[in-house]
């Protein structure tokens, strides 16, 4: 019977290479956005100085045109397109030859994963409850209060998770690197779609941007610590005695 970081191993993305101070930057980034839910609470929910100083530049200078992209690229961060997405990376993405089960176990792990942690977004949206921007500023519909950007936490969490798992394929650095510029731009243009279509205020955004960031840096912290445990107990001489073990 394997164990749970065995099954863990066998259906999650390689972690291996993840840096020694990826959780450290989960946790940089949960301290930022728990301040940010802490302000917001002490200030009853209401939108900041600085964003309603923002969202006036916002309304000065936003144009058809790019109200039309905001519009398009704002799907990015939707969790009907997201959730599914993920499914079919998980599951077509993995190396090898292997069976169906670790497949769709592979693309259930990264939606569960992802759709945890959009879901710890909409507990804290719900308890601050913050008002969204006038509904006169609105281009296009939305619901629910504001603060953290459902969009923006939902594309920062699935953008990374999908480079998690694709890098995998990719060998050398520098497309690794042109992977996880891609997530990143992704991440950066949903929240930039939520302000200039005036439905969120900045902060809501950068929340989003925060709480998505320091999710996956923890999942995949995660993974890494589990495959670092395996790599320990899997030593050259349980591989000797696994081998002798076969041959009789």
């Amino acid at each position: 019977m394997s164990s749970a970081p065995e099954e863990l191993v066998e259906v999650a993305p390689p972690a291996e290479d993840a840096p020694d101070w990826l959780p450290w930057l989960g946790l940089a980034g949960a301290v930022g956005a728990g301040t940010l839910v802490v302000l917001s609470l002490r200030t009853g929910g209401s939108a900041w100085p600085v964003d309603r100083t923002v969202h006036a530049w916002v309304l000065d200078r936003r144009g058809t045109v790019d109200l039309a992209v905001a519009s398009v690229v704002t799907w990015f961060g939707a969790t009907t397109v997201v959730i599914p997405v993920l499914a079919v990376v998980g599951a077509a993405l993995p190396r090898g030859r292997r069976g169906w089960r670790n497949r769709v176990g592979a693309g259930l792990l990264l939606v569960g994963t992802a759709s945890l942690g959009i879901w710890i977004g909409l507990l804290v949206n719900h308890a601050v409850g913050r008002e969204r921007p006038p509904l006169a500023d609105w281009w296009g519909a939305a619901g629910g209060p504001a603060f953290p950007s459902g969009h923006t936490t939902a594309a920062t969490i699935a953008a990374g998770t999908i480079a998690w798992a694709v890098s995998e394929r990719v060998r050398s650095r520098r497309g690794r690197v042109a992977v996880w510029s891609s997530a990143v731009l992704v991440a950066a243009l949903v929240g930039w779609s939520r302000m200039w279509l005036g439905v969120h205020w900045p902060s809501d955004v950068v929340s989003g941007w925060l709480l998505g960031a320091s999710w996956l840096a923890l999942v995949v912290s995660v993974v890494a610590a589990a495959e670092k445990r395996l790599r320990r107990r899997w030593t050259p001489r349980s591989r000797a005695s696994a081998a002798l073990a076969a041959r009789h």
